[in-house]
């Protein structure tokens, strides 16, 4: 993983709380029921701010962050935490003018909470988290939720997913160069070489090896069944089976697996040498194990239509004996 990349998408990195709209009682009484202590403490405010700071109790509480649009909040919702404080039925919530008193009134929550704020501290024992998972080969995407969980159960303030995000890339991007390095300190100069040969257009020729590995099976034949050994065996000839690699999980072996892929013989060229062995590594393990399901699956489809075909033969030839059998009868008959 690059700085440069991202895996959130526009609705994770623009909409971080999904609020629900379509929910059950239960689910209701679950994330929005306000404990003993909060009634108490909520009580300190004027009625017409005892909504908003409901709401925002519950919010930090359940999704980390304070909500930016609580007119959005279900009428259910904000009809259910009225009848726990006692208060009318109400259509909208007061929202605190003041700069200054918005803020006080989020700081008094974090405070009842026993929440702490994003800040640098916080920062700094995440990224120590974020470095022991992602040593352990979990993927950025699921760092992410991950991550959010952890400052939950920590009871730290999430930060914007952008901030999170560009936070778990940085972390990541430093892991995967120290294991692209360990991997490649561990090829042979046989296998290099045969990546490089797998890299190079051949004379005459105006495709690499690599981009036929990267072809989709065609129709199951014996030519295209023959083609695929063939594609085996130049993954087998590069001594990709007598490396073992235990640094990677399979998730993990499979995420760079797709980037490789993704990629030009052209465009590999021009990483680094300890990311470009790497990802061709990576791609020359799941090439093998791909071959392999596609030859299977190659070979019985191949059987299925070869039966299918012996079968409508069959059937044809037997209903044109069946019709000569049905014109002879009355000859023989009339004699």
């Amino acid at each position: 993983m690059t700085t440069k990349e991202q895996f959130l998408s526009k609705r994770q990195r623009y909409q971080p709380i999904s609020l629900p709209q379509d929910f059950s009682d239960e689910e209701m009484a679950r994330d929005w029921t306000l404990l003993e202590g909060d009634q108490q403490e909520i009580e300190r405010y004027r009625k017409g701010f005892r909504l908003y700071i409901a709401i925002q109790i519950c919010a930090v509480r359940l999704y980390g962050r304070f909500l930016n649009q609580v007119h959005d909040v279900s009428p259910h919702i904000v009809n259910y935490l009225g009848q726990q404080l006692d208060l009318p039925p109400s259509l909208t919530v007061e929202v605190p003018e003041r700069e200054a008193t918005y803020l006080e009134h989020h700081q008094n929550i974090l405070q009842h909470l026993g929440f702490q704020r994003f800040d640098h501290i916080a920062q700094e024992q995440l990224e120590t988290w974020i470095e022991q998972q992602a040593r352990l080969g979990t993927l950025p995407d699921e760092l992410f939720q991950q991550a959010e969980n952890h400052l939950l159960d920590k009871h730290v303030l999430l930060p914007g997913p952008s901030v999170l995000e560009r936070l778990i890339i940085h972390v990541c991007s430093h892991v995967h160069v120290e294991l692209f390095e360990t991997v490649f300190r561990r090829l042979s100069p046989e296998l290099r070489q045969a990546i490089d040969e797998l890299l190079m257009v051949p004379d005459g020729e105006q495709r690499s090896s690599f981009d036929h590995l990267k072809e989709y099976p065609p129709a199951p034949s014996i030519s295209s069944i023959q083609s695929y050994l063939q594609r085996y065996h130049t993954v087998a000839e590069t001594g990709i089976d007598d490396f073992e690699i235990q640094v990677f999980t399979p998730e993990f072996l499979n995420y760079l697996f797709k980037p490789a892929k993704r990629h030009s013989a052209k465009d590999l060229k021009r990483f680094a040498d300890h990311k470009r062995y790497t990802l061709m590594i990576c791609f020359l393990l799941e090439t093998r194990k791909n071959l392999l399901d596609h030859l299977v699956t190659l070979h019985d489809q191949y059987v299925v239509d070869i039966s299918r075909q012996t079968k409508n033969a069959h059937e044809k030839k037997g209903s044109v004996l069946k019709v000569e059998i049905a014109m002879f009868t009355p000859h023989v008959q009339r004699r």
